[in-house]
């Protein structure tokens, strides 16, 4: 494959990373080894909208980067894919809902068979780092070290190498699947969603919000009737929404009052209501949202405080808004 294919191949990668629900907005990156480099996607560049002339050409041995853009920031966990693996010619890092709530608990008794686990290429979790760290880097190297193609990265998501996109893809739907059956938390019985509270609740957040939304997900009722505000498990969540989705009272006047200080909050008997400044960022807020609550409910039946320190929650926060969030806005 030339430079020009692999880069329109990885821009248009992007758009399936979105389409098959294993990221949202700009998370995740893409990367098509072609030589002694690699194409990979841009940071912050939304995928919608990405072409192959925004992909960026790095050196596999140097790091030294050439284009109109920067390279992603977590361009060093690829190339510690690439490094350890002489065949491997493309790579996908996701931030798929299921996989990143195994990441916070239970990886050991992640539930597979050896043919999956061979589909997989091996499978092995990496500890945790800030995103874009050398430390997350080399965390990652250190798990692809072990021979493993398909790696979980705490609190993160996953990062997994190929052969080729189709590979590679195939392999992050049947981590998936493996790690949806594996999630604990919750098979409980659901609770019933109250229409007429739901529908009172949401004209009057619609009335306050013009971008808004409402989710009645089965994660989302069964975190609400917890009775507990869900902190921020993960990188995702911490930057786009903050450091807690916030429990409210089940009555309009303490949804909106929260919903001025959060961007999704937890109503029990209705789920989670979230706003957003547009409604391109609309679909990523319930996609974290839900997220955080399946990833909040199975670290809590397996008994594992997974929340992220409230130094590298604040820090992520400000980044993303000082940076990343005007980047995707164009």
């Amino acid at each position: 494959m030339n430079i020009e294919d692999a880069g329109k191949q990885v821009a248009e990668s992007g758009r399936m990373l979105l389409y098959e629900g294993l990221t949202a907005r700009t998370w995740g990156n893409i990367s098509c080894r072609v030589g002694g480099s690699m194409l990979i996607t841009p940071s912050g560049l939304g995928y919608e909208s990405m072409t192959g002339a925004d992909v960026v050409t790095v050196d596999l041995e140097s790091g030294k980067w050439s284009g109109s853009r920067k390279p992603s920031s977590e361009k060093g966990i690829h190339i510690a894919a690439y490094a350890a693996f002489p065949e491997a010619g493309f790579v996908i890092h996701t931030h798929q809902t299921y996989a990143s709530a195994i990441s916070l608990a239970g990886f050991d008794a992640l539930s597979l068979s050896e043919s999956e686990r061979a589909a997989l290429g091996g499978i092995a979790l990496a500890e945790y780092g800030l995103p874009g760290t050398k430390k997350l880097a080399g965390n990652v190297e250190k798990a692809f070290r072990t021979g493993a193609h398909t790696v979980l990265m705490a609190h993160h998501g996953a990062v997994i190498a190929g052969r080729d996109r189709e590979e590679s893809f195939r392999r992050a739907r049947l981590l998936e699947d493996i790690c949806r059956r594996s999630c604990r938390g919750l098979d409980g019985p659901v609770p019933p969603v109250d229409r007429e509270l739901a529908g009172e609740i949401y004209a009057a957040v619609k009335l306050r919000f013009p971008h808004c939304g409402h989710s009645d997900a089965p994660e989302a009722l069964l975190a609400a009737a917890t009775g507990w505000a869900i902190p921020a498990q993960l990188d995702d969540m911490a930057q786009m929404i903050g450091r807690f989705i916030p429990r409210a009272k089940p009555n309009r006047i303490s949804v909106t009052r929260l919903l001025k200080k959060s961007d999704a909050v937890l109503v029990p008997g209705a789920g989670i209501y979230y706003r957003a400044g547009n409604e391109g960022d609309l679909h990523a807020v319930r996609m974290l949202a839900e997220k955080a609550c399946v990833s909040f409910l199975h670290a809590r039946d397996c008994g594992a405080d997974a929340r992220l320190s409230a130094f590298d929650t604040a820090l992520m926060r400000t980044v993303y808004l000082k940076k990343y969030s005007k980047k995707a806005a164009g």
